[in-house]
Parts: C-alpha cells; structure tokens; sequence
C-alpha cells in the first residue's frame, strides 16, 4: 500500500510531540520521520493576555541522519499539522538546513493572537470605561 508524505505530528507514548514530514509504512508498522523536531509550548504574558511561545529543537539532536524511524506502539496518535505549525515548522527547517538567522519569530495575524492596534484597542476600551 502506497501512502503520502505528510507535514504531521506525532504524540508519542513519552508525552512527547514531533513534527516532521511523515510517511506512513504499513508493512512496518511504524512512521517514517524527515528531519524530525520536537515541540516545546511555553506560556507567556503579554499585555493583550496570555500567548502560547512555540519552539522547535531538532528532536534527535547528535546524530548523523535525518530521517527516523517510530514504532507504531510507541505512538499514541498521528495527524496532518494545521497550517500555523507547518509555516512554523517549514522556516525552522529552512534555517537548520541552511544554518540561517537563529530568530523564530514570524508576523502575527489575527488567528495568531494580533488583534487589534494598540491605538484602536485604547479608544476602544476607553468608549466601554465611559460607557459604563
């Protein structure tokens, strides 16, 4: 059986989560993983509230190959990346390749999390403190 390569993550038994581009092998019984990392969420303040800050390490950090190999029983689910996560995953991998500029940071839009101009926001929190 033929499957496709895919953008997916991969929730391990470990608790742990890997992106990577992923094939699925049936024969095997496992997942094959291209340039696999891991995911790292951290939490953090801002002044528009709190802010998910995701972080990609190469997931097996000292070895020479870039494509693994993960039994099936040590998966608890498999499933494609949304598109934040792949745009995510695709720059890190384009710097680790390519040993680019270490900075992870891409624009924020409104489903990131930038909602609105500090300006607008201040006028628009005002007229609700007047209106009150």
């Amino acid at each position: 059986m033929i499957y496709s390569e895919f953008i997916g993550m991969i929730k391990l038994v470990s608790g742990e989560e890997v992106i990577g581009s992923v094939l699925v092998c049936g024969e095997e019984n496992g997942f094959i993983v291209e340039t696999p990392f891991s995911i790292d969420e951290t939490i953090i303040e801002t002044p528009a509230g709190e802010m998910v800050k995701v972080d990609l390490r190469p997931w097996i950090k000292f070895s020479s190959e870039e494509i693994i190999f993960i039994e099936k029983d040590k998966t608890i689910t498999v499933y494609e990346a949304d598109e934040r996560i792949t745009k995510i995953y695709n720059k890190t991998l384009r710097k680790y390749l390519h040993h680019e500029d270490n900075t992870s940071q891409l624009p924020l839009d409104e489903e990131m999390g930038f909602k609105t101009k500090v300006n607008d926001a201040r006028n628009s929190l005002e007229k609700i403190f007047k209106d009150s």
